[in-house]
């Protein structure tokens, strides 16, 4: 009795065994014809919107003229104010790795667009497409974050 067993046990052992496959570290996850996804060994970073939203005192004057929000359809609304230069309330954000990239149009009419980048509680803005004579491309302001923006 004690053989029989024994001998349905390895015959149950070597079953489950050829059973199982080695897998392995592929690019591609296997899907029904036509439904292939290539997938990156590199997880794609969480960017953390929250560091960004909020409003922010110009640095050398402890005014707010930066304000960061995210409206109900997710885009992120930006107001940039420079003391006694410029006013910009139209801004939109896109937030990517390198910072929340911004369009917006300057005091003469036209397009500008820069990055905001965040270190501890200050926002570097720094314009990096300007045709404005006042701000030149490469301009750099630093504000100081005092609230967190909550509109829900």
């Amino acid at each position: 009795m004690k053989h029989k067993i024994l001998i349905f046990l390895y015959t149950g052992i070597i079953l489950l065994s050829s059973c199982t496959q080695k897998t392995s570290n592929t690019a591609t996850t296997e899907l029904p014809p036509k439904l292939s996804i290539e997938t990156s060994s590199q997880p794609t970073p969480y960017l953390n919107d929250a560091i960004y939203i909020g409003e922010y005192l110009d640095s050398d004057v402890e005014e707010p003229f930066l304000e960061i929000e995210k409206d109900d359809s997710g885009k992120y609304q930006i107001i940039i104010g420079i003391y006694r230069l410029a006013y910009m309330d139209d801004g939109i954000g896109e937030l990517t790795a390198d910072g929340m990239y911004f369009t917006a149009t300057d005091p003469a009419g036209n397009p500008i667009s820069g990055i905001i980048t965040i270190k501890d509680q200050t926002a570097t803005v720094t314009f990096t497409d300007s045709t404005w004579e006042y701000l030149k491309n490469g301009d750099t302001f630093y504000y100081t974050k005092s609230s967190d923006c909550d509109k829900s």
